[in-house]
């Protein structure tokens, strides 16, 4: 994608028999996002670099030194090349990928020992030597050891004790002495470690000295509490030895543990070298294996005193005490680092590629993951799913190969780096840690480990390395194996990107169907620490090492328990803190809960347990949903309990922000987190009673959620909320079916049996801006400002009395059609139906219409003029729909083929080529469309119901932008290929959306990133079900089940076709998207590459407001998402807004508050519902014709203006427009045609002379703007008010 950094990507194709190799070079995006490898030094929330600089020293493993891999003339091929080249056609099914993932680790692997890690290796070397050279202090008191760091430090910092702090009368005595041994631990020292745009990582271990503890010293936080000690007296001393003059010495926390505090050593930007290759040096503190018992340190243990916690609490027989894993795991995590990595280390000699295969492992993760991501202006906390536990999951299958004592995956030494890798990620895929949890060996009960949760024990059966990772988080890793799985088996061609570079992997906002922005009063929201303390609800948050990841925690579990049955994903990320506030309780804390929805969360009623069968289960469905709660009687006769979210009338964009409502009101219930006024409908806080805990709670929070503001812009000022339940797609295509029967009823009375009626219009489809809108006489006048009418192509049986000529059969047509008209008048005289010529009430929204009739022949005449071909309009009297009906012939285009053919063989060339523009033509009408209508709407209709709203918000962010139409830039059968390109291929690796918000951000991003000449974009309409998952597969076979789509053939010859232009340089930056039917993108034609670089700006620009607006929690920025700069244009017309027809279809204006507000409770009583709501008259707002001519059916004046314009202006300016009602034509001088130009007697505008100035031997002559402005304000007049000229 467009900003990668220099990842050359290596296309190989390569023959045994011949052993060529040809390549070619690309930029490819940068690896974002190292995983946090907290214990193997890759730090999180980091980013590939933009650009490597020419110059730069390559790292180790960057082929700066390798030989040459020439061949010699006449050497013989070797089987370690013919083993080679087996294993990338059987692996990868081509050499491409596997090209791609070596150079992707060239690229990106640093090792010690190499020229570019000098300066970086003598650094370690200097801290060594520092830390090791300390001067130690005696004992001393919590107190003093305070007084002492802040008198060092010149109260800059304290020590950075955990929670709780020590009290100051706490009876241990605290000492510092040099730590016994330091060495460099971790993914640098193992070869693993990899460069990232934030830099990377080095571990360095410093081990504390037994004789700074004692024996009991693992309770109630004692070893904690001197590990802060340490820590502090590190970064003192530090900060007063050399060290300081190269680096900036800090505080951080290791896995967002408030527990394990570390020192971080930064590069100062004077640092040139050091500087550049953006590396941070992490002090991890350790203790010996043997300096604590271990065996005490099991998790089922209690390590936590609740009489600590809180003075007068009884801590009873201590073996009743609920345990502590947690903090245990993290006290045996210090004592084991060293064990750890010697393990490593023993697996990396066993397994020649484990380290390549772990380094390929972390960069996946890293890419997936949004650890440390931004949102806005807000920073994620990171994640404890780290590339170190991937390591040592990788460490398991390869160890458990050999040892044979555990059953499942198993993975050789002898394998590859990419066999490692990808049978890894099928592990995960289908592992579950928490229903079957692994140990590295059997020699230890793990069911004490497992108790609670997820369990990965590790070679010294001594701790869990799973404790504290969220199951949420281990449950997107598995999501997130399974598409890699899945893409690499069958797309290991092509999913490269998806799987090592996209950056919508890690972006919160696009990669979830729902993202909720959420603020919590965390004083509130968890226990107090003053006064009264609950001893029991305080051990529980300290058990979670962080208060963010308790409330964090606290979250998940109401939501996911609640949810299990339409999500298959609910993630809470809390958004990081500074260091100072670990351990403060801030009054406003931001959390955002991303949900990936499943195919059932569109529906209404979420059925819960039987009270009489299951009690218990029903008592907790009551607790979580209160009033809410009904018991009902459902068709099978049991008897239930249920939540309703709607009635089957509920139109299916409402359908979509079920889930958004319902965690809405379970945040509201539980934590007293008030969502924005238009989440949560009147039925839904009728129903909303608080839980016991928060009855008398004022509220601690808010919720905002954009997709609910953002999809005002997909309705139109005419349809108000209450419209939207009956003015549907729904309804349009019920009218449809309506019209097609009454038309088939009319055969007896028609001299041909009616074959099928084809709708073409978008409002069929479920892709028009809004639903299309009844106008029937018995709801109003009948008439509009403006009235759309809904195309549709009507056929009959074939039939040979058609005439072979082409006039005499155009007026056949035109009598089969006032037939049809006279008979259908006949048997519904209720209908207005109007028989009309395509000159009149013509509209540019048709798409049809490019410019200067193609058909016109050289001669000027005008013998088969479509632009009048004839059509029926129909006024339907049941749905209030106009529907336009033209003639579908198919022996007119066998005759129009033969036409061109007779007139090339005559050589008579204008006519043969204003013939073959007249058969494309009439394929595009009557052929390509009504194949894109079928493909759209069973998209649309039975695969991914989000793809409607996506489209429509597409196409009105195209619009408000100046760019849509068939006119002025991108058509709108374009428009709708970009949206299902969304919905069709796993693209960036993402699974299909299920909201409408989501699929728009990621068009945008499409749009902002894809390569269009390098890259082909194909949509597979084929795929459409790919992305619908099936609760009934295995996840074994999710992965490995058989896709629909193109075949490898099929997609092989549309990229041959792609390829075959790229040689001849016919492609250029341009948008250009393609199907299995249209390879040659010839139905729509491309977008020029002036305007796919505009689209380009803009959706970047649109990405980071959007971004804004959630990571803030407001859309008071959100219209510049849909505001176009108009400065960028030469000069802008001005529209008088009374002859704007269609100025309605633009988007209403939001005037809800988006700041939550603890609403008014008003008793509404549930069965009164349907009476009020059938109380409301359905009225739809109707308009006059602003010309005083009622019933003109698709006249839109602007859009034949901007149609003339574009006519005679084609070559000299570009000109944009709003399709829907926008009151601006803005145009812009092509600058090709700016320059002096030699005088001739045909020029395409009116021109000047330039004095004194000549083009060869002729005088030169320019341009005359102002002339040209002129006529175009006179050719407008009536429709001009005004004209402003910017340059």
């Amino acid at each position: 994608m467009a900003g990668r950094s220099a990842i050359k990507r290596k296309h190989a194709s390569t023959e045994l028999a011949t052993q060529k190799k040809h390549s070619r070079k690309s930029e490819h995006e940068a690896v974002e996002h190292s995983d946090s490898d907290e214990s193997m030094g890759v730090s999180d929330g980091e980013d590939m670099s933009d650009h490597m600089d020419e110059d730069e020293p390559k790292l180790a493993g960057e082929n700066s030194t390798a030989k040459s891999t020439e061949r010699r003339p006449g050497q013989t091929v070797t089987n370690a090349e013919i083993m080679a080249l087996n294993e990338a056609s059987l692996l990868f099914k081509t050499n491409l990928f596997k090209l791609q993932v070596d150079e992707l680790l060239n690229e990106t692997m640093v090792t010690s020992g190499s020229k570019a890690t000098r300066d970086l290796d003598a650094a370690l070397k200097q801290i060594r030597d520092v830390l090791v050279a300390m001067e130690s202090t005696k004992e001393m008191s919590v107190e003093a050891a305070v007084n002492h760091v802040r008198k060092l430090s010149k109260s800059k910092f304290s020590v950075p004790f955990p929670d709780p702090a020590p009290p100051a009368d706490l009876p241990i005595k605290m000492a510092f002495d040099a730590p016994e041994v330091v060495n460099i631990v971790g993914s640098y020292a193992l070869g693993m470690a990899v460069r990232t745009g934030q830099g990377f990582s080095v571990d360095m271990m410093a081990q504390m000295p037994a004789s700074l503890f004692q024996e009991r010293d693992h309770l109630n936080f004692r070893y904690f509490y001197k590990r802060a000690f340490f820590v502090a007296m590190v970064r003192v001393l530090l900060q007063k030895s050399a060290v300081q003059d190269a680096f900036d010495v800090d505080f951080d926390l290791l896995r967002s543990d408030t527990r394990l505090p570390i020192v971080v050593l930064r590069p100062k930007p004077d640092m040139r070298r050091l500087a550049k290759l953006n590396c941070s040096i992490r002090i991890i503190p350790t203790i010996a294996p043997d300096t604590l018992p271990l065996k005490r340190l099991a998790p089922g243990r209690n390590h936590v005193r609740f009489s600590f916690l809180a003075r007068g609490a009884s801590d009873g027989e201590v073996d009743e005490l609920p345990p502590t894993p947690q903090y245990n795991a993290a006290l045996v995590s210090d004592a084991l680092l060293t064990t750890h990595i010697t393990y490593l280390h023993e697996t990396k000699d066993l397994c020649a590629e484990f380290a390549r295969a772990a380094a390929l492992l972390r960069i996946w993760h890293s890419q997936h993951s949004s650890s440390g991501r931004s949102v806005g202006s807000q920073h994620l906390m990171r994640s404890r799913m780290n590339g170190f536990i991937l390591t040592m999951v990788l460490a398991w299958l390869v160890r458990s190969a050999n040892s044979g004592g555990v059953s499942g995956a198993r993975l050789s030494t002898a394998m590859t780096a990419h066999q490692l890798f990808k049978g890894t990620i099928e592990f995960l895929a289908i592992h579950d840690f928490a229903s079957l949890p692994a140990q590295f060996s059997n020699s230890v009960d793990i069911v004490e480990f497992a108790q609670g949760g997820a369990a990965l024990v590790d070679p010294t059966a001594s701790v869990n390395l799973l404790a504290g990772v969220a199951p949420w988080e281990l449950t997107e890793l598995r999501m997130q194996a399974q598409r890699t799985a899945r893409d690499l088996n069958h797309h290991s061609a092509s999913c490269f990107d998806s799987v090592f570079l996209s950056t919508a992997l890690s972006d919160v906002v696009s990669k979830y169907d729902h993202i909720l922005r959420v603020e919590v009063d965390l004083e509130v929201l968890l226990t107090t620490r003053v006064g009264d303390i609950d001893a029991q609800k305080r051990f529980y948050e300290l058990e979670h090492g962080h208060p963010i990841i308790a409330a964090q925690s606290r979250i998940s579990k109401v939501l996911n328990s609640a949810l299990a049955h339409y999500t298959r994903l609910i993630s809470v990320h809390a958004a990081s803190s500074i260091f100072d506030n670990r351990t403060k309780l801030t009054r406003r804390h931001v959390f955002f809960i991303g949900v990936v929805a499943n195919s059932e969360s569109r529906r209404l009623v979420d059925l819960g347990p039987s009270p009489d069968a299951e009690p218990q289960e029903a008592a907790r469905f009551r607790a979580l949903w209160g009033r809410k709660a009904e018991l009902r009687r459902f068709r099978d006769g049991s008897i239930r309990l249920a939540t309703v979210w709607g009635t089957n009338k509920m139109p299916q964009e409402k359908r979509a922000f079920i889930v958004p409502r319902m965690m809405a009101f379970l945040l509201q219930r539980h934590f007293a987190i008030y969502a924005q006024p238009d989440i949560l409908l009147p039925e839904d806080k009728s129903a909303l009673d608080m839980s016991p805990q928060m009855e008398s709670a004022d509220p601690m929070g808010a919720v905002f959620e954009l997709g609910q503001s953002i999809n005002e812009f997909a309705s139109t000022r005419d349809l108000s909320a209450s419209d939207t339940d009956r003015v549907t797609f729904e309804a349009a295509l019920i009218g449809f079916d309506g019209l097609q029967k009454e038309i088939k009823g009319l055969e007896d009375k028609l001299p041909l049996r009616v074959l099928a009626l084809h709708p073409v219009a978008p409002g069929l489809r479920y892709s028009s801006l809004a639903p299309p809108k009844p106008l029937s006489v018995e709801h109003g006048n009948g008439d509009d400002a403006y009235i759309e009418p809904l195309h549709v192509l009507l056929e009959f049986t074939s039939s040979t009395k058609w005439p072979d000529d082409i006039a005499a059969l155009h007026k056949v047509k035109t009598a089969f059609l006032l037939r049809v008209a006279e008979c259908y008048r006949e048997a519904h005289p209720a209908a207005q139906v109007d028989v009309c010529n395509r000159f009149f009430g013509y509209s540019a929204a048709d798409g049809l219409l490019t410019g200067i009739s193609p058909t016109q022949l050289a001669s000027g005449m005008d013998d088969f003029d479509y632009e009048r071909d004839s059509f029926v309009d129909i006024r339907h009297a049941q749905s209030g729909l106009t529907f336009r009906i033209s003639l579908l012939c198919s022996p007119e285009g066998a005759l129009l083929e033969r036409k061109v053919q007779e007139m090339k063989r005559a050589k008579l060339t204008p006519q043969a080529d204003a013939l073959e523009s007249a058969y494309r033509r009439w394929t595009r009408i009557n052929q390509w469309r009504a194949m894109h209508h079928r493909q759209i709407l069973d998209l649309c209709q039975r695969h991914h119901p989000a793809a409607s709203l996506t489209i429509r918000l597409l196409k009105r962010w195209l619009s408000r932008h100046m760019l849509l139409g068939q006119s002025v830039g991108v058509p709108e059968e374009v428009a709708e290929l970009i949206a299902a390109r969304i919905f069709t291929d796993s693209w960036n690796g993402l699974a299909a959306p299920k909201s409408g918000l989501t699929g728009f951000i990621r068009c945008l991003q499409l749009l902002a990133d894809w390569r269009w000449k390098e890259d082909l974009c194909v949509v597979d309409f084929a795929a459409a079900s790919n992305g619908i998952e099936d609760q009934q597969q295995t996840r074994k076979e999710r992965i490995w089940a058989p896709t629909e789509g193109l075949a490898a053939n099929e997609y092989a010859v549309v990229q041959a076709k792609f390829d075959e232009r790229a040689k001849t340089s016919r492609i250029k930056d341009e948008l250009r998207i393609v199907t299995l039917e249209n390879p040659d993108a010839e139905w729509w034609g491309t977008v020029s590459v002036v305007l796919t670089r505009r689209l380009r700006s803009l959706a970047k620009a649109a990405l980071s407001v959007i971004h804004t607006s959630v990571g803030v929690g407001s859309d008071t920025d959100l219209p510049q998402v849909f505001t176009t700069p108009m400065s960028d244009y030469s000069f802008v017309l001005k529209l008088d807004k009374s002859v704007v027809c269609r100025q309605f279809d633009q988007p209403p204006s939001l005037v809800q508050p988006t700041h939550a507000e603890k609403p008014e409770t008003k008793e509404i009583f549930k069965n009164l519902l349907p009476d009020m709501q059938q109380a409301q008259a359905f009225r739809v707002k109707q308009h006059s014709n602003l010309f005083g001519q009622p019933n003109m059916v698709g006249f839109d004046p602007v859009s034949l203006f901007v149609r003339d314009l574009v006519n005679v202006y084609r070559d000299s300016v570009l000109f944009f427009y709003d399709m829907y009602g926008g009151r601006h034509i803005a145009g812009l001088w092509n600058p090709a045609f700016m320059k002096n130009s030699p005088f001739a007697a045909t020029m395409d505008a009116n021109m000047m002379p330039v004095p004194d100035e000549k083009v060869g031997s002729k005088p030169a002559v320019a341009v005359n703007k102002q002339a040209v402005i002129e006529e175009i304000i006179r050719l407008g007049e009536g429709l001009v008010e005004d004209c402003v000229v910017q340059e």
